[in-house]
């Protein structure tokens, strides 16, 4: 089969960083999101080379035919900086279970699921997993850090692979052949230290008044409280909007005033392009709340190469 022919189904794509890699590889890429901003900025970022449908998963199967399906469905019954409802209690817990239904539905080649660590050892993970066995699929799972595959972030995930073409571990061994060094802040934003807010696209941030009432929270770093180092990958972090992420040059005395970093900062240590851009009509937390939900498009790209190798 050639590659223009492969087809990829996307579920809770969000701003298309799992899209973004494999469009990147050849693949022939369709998103779904329950939201219109994640929509336009999909549509905008991945042009002709994807297609977007709008739906609430929690509904509707996808029709069409797959080969391969991908898609990290939301975090937050798992996550740990989620400390209100988590687990079962939580409204998204049962769109984990939509993705494999639409796994048993389509029986594509290939499947990739992408969530944070603790998901690994979800009981319903386990029950999905061993229906897949019956119906003939390889399946194995390992957490990586998208810093391992040279992003600028130390993000940890969990990814859970599966094929009918051969054993899984197999992509696992193969990914590892792709390891390299971990980028740094400095990497991804240095070029942008010196440029006025606004004066690129995204270059954008609230003018926060209240940081100093937190430096508490940023001397211990907890629940996500962090400020970033010029020299060393980033921490994992959620909405800037909500745990304030501080701009390097934060505390080095130089005059200008603390600021978090901007939406474009945040987008380029996540692993996106410097070509990366949301619409315009998009509000400044939900721009920082889906660069926050997003697969690194370094660490995607990496495991749609990968899936090449393995399928040609």
């Amino acid at each position: 089969m050639s590659m223009n022919k492969l087809r990829v189904l996307d579920l809770f794509c969000g701003a298309g960083g799992l899209s973004l890699g494999f469009k990147k590889a050849g693949f022939q890429v369709t998103g779904v999101d329950i939201l219109e901003d994640a929509g336009q900025t999909y549509r905008l970022n991945m042009k002709n080379d994807g297609k977007f449908i709008q739906a609430d998963l929690s509904r509707e199967i996808m029709d069409g035919q797959y080969d391969i399906i991908i898609g990290g469905p939301p975090c937050k019954p798992w996550s740990s900086v989620n400390t209100v409802k988590r687990g079962k209690v939580h409204r998204d817990y049962e769109l984990l279970s939509r993705f494999f239904d639409h796994v048993e539905y389509h029986l594509p080649r290939i499947f990739i699921l992408e969530n944070v660590p603790p998901v690994a050892n979800d009981e319903t993970l386990s029950k999905h997993i061993k229906r897949l066995v019956k119906l003939g699929y390889s399946v194995s799972g390992r957490i990586i850090a998208y810093s391992e595959y040279g992003a600028p972030t130390r993000r940890r995930r969990f990814i859970l692979f599966g094929t009918r073409e051969s054993d899984a571990y197999v992509f696992f061994d193969m990914l590892s052949s792709h390891l390299q060094p971990a980028k740094t802040v400095r990497d991804a934003i240095w070029k942008l230290r010196d440029r006025e807010r606004g004066e690129v696209a995204d270059h954008v941030w609230p003018e926060l008044r209240t940081i100093p009432k937190y430096m508490e929270k940023y001397e211990h770093g907890k629940f996500g409280w962090y400020i970033l180092k010029w020299d060393e990958p980033a921490p994992s972090f959620g909405n800037v909007m909500k745990t304030y992420i501080l701009h390097p040059d934060a505390l080095n005395g130089n005059g200008k005033p603390s600021r978090v970093i901007s939406v474009k900062e945040a987008s380029l240590i996540m692993g996106f392009d410097t070509n990366f851009i949301f619409p315009e009509n998009v509000g400044l937390g939900l721009k920082y709340q889906m660069i926050a939900d997003a697969v690194s498009p370094v660490f995607s790209y990496v495991a749609a190469k990968t899936i090449k190798q393995m399928l040609f």
